[in-house]
C-alpha cells in the first residue's frame, strides 16, 4: 500500500467503518452526485449488459401486501414528497431514508455487547425532510399489523423531538440483557445450519456463482480483488450469490463469502448498492462521505463487531458487513400471537421515539418540533400520510 493511500485510510477509518478490519484497506468514495429529482443509473457498469434498476420514483409492483410493495418502494415515496408543499417539510437534516421496523435491530458491538439502532443505510441521506423522514416511518406502521393509534405514534415522536426519552419495552431490554457466551453460542447454531463440510448447504440464502446470470459473474470477476484485499487474513471456503425479489434491496446482487480465521467461521455480504432513494428529493454527496454523516447520528458509538461499510470497487458501490444471526426478530408479516403483536407495537411507539430523539438533536429540531407542534400539524401529518396510503393501494393493485 502506498503511503498517501495509507494516510488516506487511516484518516478516514475511525468515522467511516467502525470496525478495525476496514480500516486498513483502500476504500474510496464514488464521484457520482445526483441533481434534484433525477437518479436513475444502470445496475451495472459499462461494458456489460445493462439490467435497470427502477430508482427513477416508478412503483415497483410487489406480488404481496402492502406493507411489503411499501419496502419495495422507497425511490417512489422520496419522489412523492418532493412535490409535496406542506410547511411540516421545511426542517432538513440526516434522514435515515427508509425507516420501517425490520430496519432496526440488535447491532452486535466488538465489547460484546448489542445496541438497537439502524441496520440499512442504503437509502439514508442528507438535506432532505426530517419529518417526511417520520411520515415514512408513520405510513409503513400504520399499514402494518403492528399498527398502533396515530396519535400515539405522532406523540412518541414529538416527546423525543422535545428531549423525552421512552423507557425501553421488555422485549428490547430482553435481547439486549444476552450475554456474549449466548450470542456466539447462537451464532455457532447458525452457522452450522447454513453450511457444511466447509460449504454453503442447501439451508444457505444464496445459489452457486456458476448459475449466476452473466452480468452478476461479470461484476463478480471485476470486483474480486477488491474483495480479496478486504479478506486477505482469512481462507475463502466458499462463495454464492443472491438477489431478492421484494424489499428495499429488489434486484440488486450480493455475494456471500463463506470465512475462516483461527479455526473461527464467518459469513462476509458484499451488496452492491445504487443510489439511495433520498437522491430523488435532493442531490447527495458521494458514497462514503453520506455514510459519515448518517452513522454518527444513527449506527452505534461503539465498535461494531465485524466489518460494517461501503467500499468501492471501480465504479461500484459494495456495502460490506458480516452476516449475524441476531435475535430482534419482529416481522409484522410473522406475527401470530397476542403477544407478537404487542411486543411490535411497544417497540413501535419506542422506534418512533428514538427517531424524534435523533431528528430533535439535529440543526434544524428545535425548528421542527416548532412546525410539528401546532394545534393544526397533526391534521395536515395524517393528511399526508392518507393521501400517500391511498396512492401506494392503487398502485399495488
Amino acid at each position: 500500500m502506498t503511503k498517501p493511500l495509507l494516510k488516506n485510510v487511516l484518516a478516514i477509518s475511525q468515522q467511516l467503518f467502525l470496525s478495525s478490519v476496514l480500516t486498513s484497506l483502500t476504500v474510496l468514495a464514488p464521484g457520482s452526485v445526483h441533481a434534484e429529482g433525477s437518479a436513475c443509473r444502470s445496475l451495472f457498469s459499462e461494458g456489460v449488459p445493462a439490467k435497470s434498476l427502477a430508482i427513477d420514483g416508478s412503483w415497483r409492483k410487489v406480488s404481496a401486501d402492502l406493507f411489503m410493495g411499501f419496502r419495495s418502494n422507497a425511490p417512489h415515496y422520496w419522489n412523492w414528497l418532493r412535490s409535496q408543499k406542506s410547511p411540516l417539510l421545511e426542517a432538513r437534516g440526516v434522514v435515515s431514508g427508509d425507516p420501517h421496523i425490520l430496519n432496526f435491530g440488535d447491532i452486535p458491538l466488538k465489547n460484546g455487547k448489542r445496541e438497537y439502532a439502524l441496520i440499512d443505510v442504503d437509502d439514508s441521506g442528507v438535506n432532505a425532510p426530517l419529518a417526511g423522514d417520520f411520515l415514512r416511518y408513520f405510513v409503513g406502521n400504520q399499514i402494518s399489523d403492528f399498527k398502533v393509534h396515530p396519535k400515539d405514534l405522532y406523540k412518541s415522536y414529538l416527546d423525543g423531538l422535545s428531549g423525552q426519552t421512552m423507557s425501553k419495552p421488555d422485549y428490547l431490554t430482553s435481547v439486549e440483557s444476552k450475554s456474549a457466551d449466548k450470542f456466539s453460542e447462537r451464532q455457532g447454531k447458525y452457522l452450522d445450519k447454513i453450511t457444511q463440510n466447509k460449504k454453503f448447504s442447501g439451508n444457505a440464502p444464496v445459489s452457486s456463482l456458476s448459475t449466476a446470470p452473466k452480468e452478476v459473474q461479470d461484476l463478480y470477476q471485476r470486483s474480486l480483488e477488491t474483495f480479496n484485499n478486504l479478506m486477505q487474513d482469512y481462507s475463502i471456503l466458499d462463495v454464492g450469490y443472491r438477489i431478492k425479489d421484494s424489499g428495499g434491496s429488489m434486484g440488486l446482487p450480493r455475494f456471500w463469502f463463506l470465512l475462516e480465521k483461527n479455526s473461527k467461521r464467518h459469513v462476509w455480504e458484499f451488496k452492491l448498492e445504487t443510489d439511495p432513494a433520498s437522491s430523488l428529493f435532493a442531490a447527495q454527496p458521494a458514497a462514503l462521505d453520506r455514510f459519515n454523516d448518517v452513522s454518527k447520528i444513527y449506527r452505534p458509538s461503539e465498535k461494531v463487531a465485524g466489518p460494517y461499510g461501503f467500499l468501492q470497487s471501480g465504479n461500484d458501490v459494495f456495502l460490506v458487513r458480516e452476516r449475524f444471526n441476531t435475535y430482534f426478530d419482529l416481522d409484522p408479516a410473522k406475527a401470530v400471537s397476542k403477544k407478537d403483536i404487542q411486543d411490535g407495537q411497544e417497540m413501535s411507539l419506542y422506534l418512533a421515539n428514538q427517531m424524534g430523539l435523533k431528528h430533535g438533536g439535529q440543526q434544524e429540531g428545535a425548528k421542527l418540533l416548532k412546525s410539528l407542534d401546532k394545534s393544526d400539524s397533526y391534521q395536515n401529518f395524517l393528511d399526508l400520510a392518507k393521501n400517500y396510503v391511498n396512492l401506494i393501494s392503487q398502485e399495488n393493485q
